[in-house]
């Protein structure tokens, strides 16, 4: 798999391919290279231990033997009999058969017997009664090679036998097994390399796709996906966190540019407001009652910009991380109460009235201060699109959270306009909205603001009877037991 590269840096990296053929190729060499350590060193055990059973078995079959060393009387013989002697030439091993007898002087004298030979004294050799001593003595004298011949030795009365085999055949086998190898391994290796290099480039055939894919959208198209399943489950899973990922940009993006559209005709409206009324002043000569009247609409349309600036500025802080929260507990009672009361100084409409209720155990985690404004906004908003009837704030424990809800008994809240009441900018009736001063951010700072302390935001409406707007914070006693 080729993969473009796009810089000095990308250059000089190396493909995926290339390290995994490696990593691969050299596991592969040290695999071969043990099996074929493991082949010899098995093969030259086994060749040792068949000429140890060999050995072993001529030395059963000339011990055998050994009691038909003897005249027809009983008597020992330091002779070998013919009989003895055809025998041990069928046995097929180089053997040698010692015995050592006592002289009459106190010493000792050892001698060799072999087939179709009378017994002769080993003569030049102080070997005494070690047996070892007289295995040395006899390797010397059968080879200058000493290192070819394996001897066993076994003791039968005055008799030992020893039994000499020859190495060379075992190491010529081991030899040429370690020369297959050595010739092999470089062969096994290089076909192993190609192999390897062949199912690699295969495996990453979907990786390379869905790179193909991804480079192929542009910030003109997020639109566009990889392509799932692509054969590979972990590839899969690649390919939808990408797509997911691409959603997200997706949205934000368009978001962002509903945001500066929003944001543009917010701030293009009192704008030109202002200039207008700038030039109304500017052209004539007006009275000072007029121009007091201009200048007492200036101000409202620039309250309104401030608040709309202050607004933007505060979710973009929270965006950013970059909004300080507090971490403690505290009873929201008294915060609804001051609520309650700030509401009803906001109520323009006669027929509408402000409430609150809060019942025990209301003492949450949390940010005091943003909990309050979360409130007002919520009752402002009430306070905007109800006419008549009543608001009521309430506080109650549920569970491991403690539920902060306004009711109102206005106009509702369309299924349709539900899902973007919370946007910055969404607003479920733009006339209205505008009436009382709204820019359509109340809703969206009052979610942030719950987020950020852990909490949630709620809405439950029914078109023609009115709305229920749910701050969900963590119960003090539920955090601390946690």
């Amino acid at each position: 798999m080729t993969v473009p590269r796009t810089d000095q840096t990308a250059s000089a990296e190396q493909s995926l391919a290339d390290g995994l053929v490696q990593r691969i190729g050299r596991l592969t060499w040290l695999t071969l290279a043990g099996y074929a350590l493991v082949v010899i060193l098995g093969f030259a055990l086994l060749s040792a231990v068949t000429l140890s059973r060999s050995l072993s078995q001529t030395a059963n079959v000339v011990e055998s033997l050994i009691g038909l060393y003897a005249d027809p009387g009983g008597e020992r013989t330091p002779v070998a009999p013919a009989m003895l002697a055809d025998q041990l030439v069928g046995v097929g091993s180089r053997f040698i058969i010692t015995r050592r007898q006592s002289n009459g002087d106190g010493t000792r004298s050892t001698y060799f017997l072999t087939p179709d030979m009378p017994a002769k004294e080993i003569s030049g050799v102080d070997t005494g009664d070690d047996p070892v001593a007289l295995r040395t003595a006899l390797l010397d004298a059968m080879s200058s090679r000493r290192w070819q011949w394996q001897v066993l030795h076994r003791q039968v009365g005055e008799f030992d036998i020893f039994i000499a085999g020859d190495r060379l055949p075992a190491l010529l086998g081991v030899a040429t097994v370690t020369l297959a190898a050595l010739l092999l391994l470089p062969v096994g290796v290089g076909l192993a390399r190609r192999a390897t290099r062949a199912a690699v480039h295969k495996s990453l055939v979907p990786v390379d796709r869905v790179r193909r894919t991804i480079a192929a959208i542009g910030p003109d198209d997020l639109s566009q996906r990889a392509v799932v399943p692509t054969g590979l489950a972990e590839t899969t899973e690649i390919a939808m966190a990408l797509n997911h990922l691409l959603a997200r940009v997706e949205g934000a993006q368009r978001a962002l540019t509903a945001f500066t559209a929003d944001a543009s005709h917010e701030l293009r409206t009192p704008l030109t407001f202002l200039r207008a009324q700038a030039q109304w002043a500017l052209d004539g000569a007006r009275s000072e009652e007029a121009l007091r009247e201009a200048l007492i609409s200036v101000h409202a349309e620039a309250e309104r910009m401030h608040r709309l600036v202050e607004g933007l500025l505060l979710l973009a802080r929270g965006d950013n991380k970059d909004l300080a929260v507090e971490r403690e507990r505290f009873d929201v009672a008294s915060i609804v109460t001051e609520v309650s009361e700030v509401g009803s100084s906001l109520i323009r409409e006669p027929d509408v009235t402000v409430s609150s209720e809060v019942a025990a155990e209301t003492v949450v985690l949390g940010d005091a201060g943003h909990t309050r404004q979360v409130l007002l906004n919520l009752v402002v908003n009430a306070a905007r699109y109800t006419s008549a009837g009543s608001i009521r704030i309430r506080a109650a424990r549920e569970n491991e959270l403690v539920r902060l809800s306004v009711e109102d008994t206005g106009c509702g809240i369309a299924a349709s306009d539900v899902p973007r009441i919370f946007e910055r900018f969404g607003r479920a009736d733009t006339s209205r909205s505008r009436e009382f001063g709204g820019a359509g951010l109340g809703l969206a700072i009052a979610k942030m603001l719950a987020e950020l302390q852990g909490g949630s935001l709620e809405v439950e409406s029914v078109p023609g009877e009115g709305s229920t707007f749910s701050l969900l914070l963590p119960a003090a006693g539920a955090v601390a037991a946690s």
